[in-house]
């Protein structure tokens, strides 16, 4: 069930679900705001919860503008002599002609090649470049969780890969299915350790609370640390 209300000139949408705590999310690249919140809770105490947000929403809202204009500026259009990224470390794209030998995306000599038929669209490429970054991100999971899994000691009943504009990773509690963001791929691989580590601990809180740190120091004690560098220039 979504409504709206409005806080110092700025429209806010309310979601209520089957959740215990209220979340505030401002979303690219417009700064949207919404907030999630229980169904048991007043608009009252919505709208309270807002007011008290009001000085932090203002300066992530001009945060998140900002970020998607610089986004627009970099926007990446699959061409030659462009920068990417496979698990943190440059490479430059090279588009060669799609052929019998050259069929599917590869690298050599630091040079990422991308066979294309002629005159091949922006869609097409993006699709072919986002399909092969998801084989990769998928061939390095399952390692890295089960070093993950030995260090939290829980396991989830599965884990997927999907591409995510707002988050790196989410985890269902309930069914143990977790999400991994396939843009992490062009991160290093500590930055997809640190994302399953906190997945995974979700399934001792479900929250980001005290308790919920207190397990992230134990099983991570580096954690703020790599989460900053997801925090910087982004590689999309």
């Amino acid at each position: 069930m979504k409504s709206k209300i409005e806080i110092n000139n700025i429209p806010i949408t309310i979601e209520r679900k089957k959740i215990k705590n209220m979340y505030l999310r401002v979303l690219p690249p417009n700064g949207e705001i919404k907030i999630s919140a229980p169904l048991s809770i007043s608009q009252k105490d919505i709208i309270k919860f807002a007011n008290s947000k009001s000085d932090w929403i203002k300066n992530k809202q001009e945060k998140v503008i900002k970020e998607s204009e610089k986004a627009k500026k970099r926007q990446i259009k699959y061409i030659t002599g462009e920068t990417h990224y496979l698990w943190g470390k440059p490479y430059t794209l090279q588009i060669i002609k799609k052929n019998k030998k050259y069929n599917n995306v590869f690298i050599d000599n630091n040079k990422i090649y991308l066979p294309v038929k002629e005159n091949s669209s922006f869609e097409n490429r993006q699709k072919t470049m986002i399909e092969w970054y998801r084989e990769e991100i998928k061939q390095k999971i399952p390692e890295i969780l089960e070093t993950c899994i030995k260090i939290v000691g829980k396991r989830p009943n599965e884990w997927r890969v999907k591409n995510m504009k707002t988050r790196w990773g989410t985890c269902n509690v309930q069914k143990k299915r977790i999400w991994i963001n396939l843009q992490l791929c062009k991160k290093s691989p500590e930055c997809l350790k640190y994302v399953l580590i906190h997945e995974l601990t979700h399934l001792y809180i479900p929250n980001h609370g005290k308790d919920f740190k207190n397990l992230m120091n134990q099983f991570y004690p580096n954690w703020k640390e790599t989460k900053n560098l997801l925090k910087k220039e982004k590689y999309y």
